[in-house]
């Protein structure tokens, strides 16, 4: 086995033990509708992703997520979103993303029910891309939430404490998953 390929096997099982022990004891398949609708609507959120697409990208955040940044940041519902989609749509000039996808894996699913009575499925998709800045090449591996409410899917990374703090106020049984850490590796 060559140096190279061995030590992309050791990143390779670095990303998968992290993976592995973000799924709850109390985890699910996905059912059959579940995932063909989750399958459906990732798609159309990458390829949103892929072209740069910030008005979609940004309208597949969750409503609950956008209502409690709002509230936190003191901007009121439409002028977040605007917001949002300018900044958004000025990190996707600057940035071209490519190869982007999911692992093909159905990932296992969470039931939550919230304070307030709603019921919200949950899953964990492995994404990967490769994203190009000033004529540098990057290949990211990035976990990406799914949740289901209303019968609608919605997107949201989770990228650290704060974001999954925030997230939580939200949907606080976020507070009890473990998510995988995000990873990149410079293209040569």
């Amino acid at each position: 086995m060559s140096l190279r390929l061995f030590r992309r096997l050791v990143f390779v099982l670095g990303l998968v033990a992290p993976v592995l022990a973000a799924i709850p004891s109390d985890a699910r398949s996905l059912t059959e509708d579940e995932a063909s609708s989750l399958d459906s609507a990732a798609t159309s959120y990458l390829r949103a992703v892929r072209r740069g697409d910030a008005e979609r990208i940004v309208a597949a955040l969750p409503p609950r997520v956008l209502t409690v940044f709002g509230a936190a940041s003191g901007i009121e519902a439409k002028k977040l979103t605007k917001t949002l989609v300018e900044q958004t749509s000025a990190l996707m000039d600057a940035t071209t993303f490519t190869n982007v996808a999911t692992s093909g894996e159905i990932p296992q699913a969470g039931d939550a029910v919230l304070e307030d009575g709603t019921a919200v499925v949950w899953a964990i998709l492995k994404t990967s891309f490769v994203t190009e800045t000033s004529g540098k090449s990057t290949q990211n591996w990035q976990p990406l939430l799914a949740l289901n409410e209303g019968g609608e899917w919605y997107f949201l990374r989770v990228e650290g404490p704060q974001s999954k703090q925030l997230a939580a106020i939200a949907y606080p049984f976020l507070n009890d998953i473990d998510f995988p850490s995000a990873a990149s590796a410079p293209i040569n």
